[in-house]
């Protein structure tokens, strides 16, 4: 009888192989397995046999490690616009070169914000003038006689990111080690932004451009899509395999750049959004008033904290006419996908028989260019909502099963 050994959340792993005839082992600890699922810091890599299968990688967790990925990412390229087309700016803050690049790009990004502003409000004149001067440095030769709108648009054919940017210069901090939002700051500010990456600080940092123009669904609410990709082979070809389906996690408020530290309208990831306690109403002013509550309009809209890629994908082509996951979104996924596989793979390892389930987190802005936002190892598989309910037992029955009914072949080097 096999043997296989398991964390109790991985339920659906019990479930399938033991419904398979397999024994599960009473501690994860125990060396004698056929199989083991659990996470990638339980793994001992030094203890792992031949012929036993592991659902890790070894080296996996680079995917994770969000300093180390920026680097492996920018690394294994020489053409960055290919990098800042699909990954928002990304500096490491423990290294002082990455800190000088950084406020040379928030001075630029800065300079952007007046001048989109400017186009939409009074905006004081001096600004605008230190502005210009940093968007003709940014272009090679210098348009002084042109107009706002011609040095914005010349910006934007030459800058792959220039649609990131709105009118705020808004930069988000992460803890390089961390998942699920945790220590996440977002800030317009380097004084504070230096404040949160001080040296005396033990925790590694990474600042990246917040995307200030997102796409936005369910009455104004940002999403991010969460996409599986299995890895199963490294060598002789390295081949991965994409879920046939994703899912989209929204924020519960509706977006809104005038409350940065809000993390339901910022941080879409489930394990914050589940403690959103819905409100009367949905609060767009931070200093709002808040009307009677017997007024039906006051109350806050209904929204889905998930959606079925499917489910956006109608609600796509219903508004545009167009299936613009199919012809623009999901290839745009793919193609990053393969950016960032191409860029870690050669760093793995397989031990005994190792395997990969990963996590990509994208998001849409609206212009509908794609953006990776990180990548996770042992992605959640809970059964949070009636979506993940669905999707998560048939996508764990498919990786243990090996015939990847689900999962269809898009990387193979």
């Amino acid at each position: 009888m096999a043997l296989f050994a398991t964390d109790d959340k991985f339920a659906d792993v019990v479930t399938e192989l033991e419904r398979r005839g397999w024994r599960r082992l009473p501690f994860v600890g125990c060396p004698k397995f056929d199989l083991k699922w659990t996470n990638y810091s339980r793994i001992a890599w030094t203890r792992v046999k031949p012929q036993q299968i592991v659902n890790h990688l070894q080296h996996s967790i680079l995917f994770s490690q969000k300093d180390q990925f920026t680097d492996l990412l920018y690394k294994h390229t020489v053409d960055q616009i290919q990098v800042d087309g699909c990954f928002p700016r990304t500096f490491n803050l423990s290294r002082p070169q990455d800190w000088r690049l950084f406020k040379c790009w928030f001075q630029y990004s800065e300079a952007v914000a007046v001048l989109q502003k400017s186009l939409k409000t009074n905006v004081d004149t001096g600004q605008v003038d230190a502005a210009m001067d940093v968007a003709r440095t940014f272009i090679s030769h210098k348009l002084f006689e042109q107009e706002v709108v011609e040095i914005l648009d010349e910006l934007g054919r030459r800058d792959p990111q220039f649609h990131a940017i709105g009118t705020d210069n808004v930069w988000i901090c992460k803890p390089s080690n961390l998942s699920q939002g945790r220590g996440i700051v977002l800030s317009s500010s380097t004084q504070e932004i230096e404040e949160i990456a001080s040296p005396g600080d033990n925790t590694k940092w990474i600042v990246q451009k917040y995307i200030e123009r997102p796409l936005l669904m369910q009455h104004g609410r940002k999403f991010d899509i969460r996409q599986w990709v299995l890895i199963t082979e490294l060598e002789p070809n390295p081949t991965a395999f994409w879920f046939y389906r994703s899912y989209l996690r929204f924020c519960s408020r509706k977006f809104n750049l005038t409350r940065l530290q809000d993390r339901f309208t910022h941080l879409s990831n489930y394990s914050v959004q589940q403690y959103f306690v819905p409100e009367t109403i949905d609060i767009d002013q931070p200093d709002a008033e808040i009307p009677d509550a017997s007024h039906t309009d006051n109350k806050i809209d209904a929204f889905e904290s998930m959606w079925h890629s499917d489910q956006f994908r109608d609600s796509l082509r219903l508004e545009h006419g167009r299936d613009m996951w199919v012809e623009s979104i999901l290839p745009q996924m793919q193609n990053t996908a393969r950016l960032a596989l191409d860029a870690v793979l050669p760093k793995l390892k397989v031990v005994g028989r190792g395997f990969e389930w990963l996590g990509f987190d994208f998001l849409v802005d609206e212009d509908f260019q794609v953006y990776l936002l990180e990548v996770n190892v042992s992605p959640d598989v809970s059964h949070s909502t009636s979506v993940t309910s669905e999707l998560v037992p048939k996508a764990t029955a498919d990786a243990l099963n090996g015939g990847l009914l689900f999962f269809i072949r898009f990387y193979t080097n």
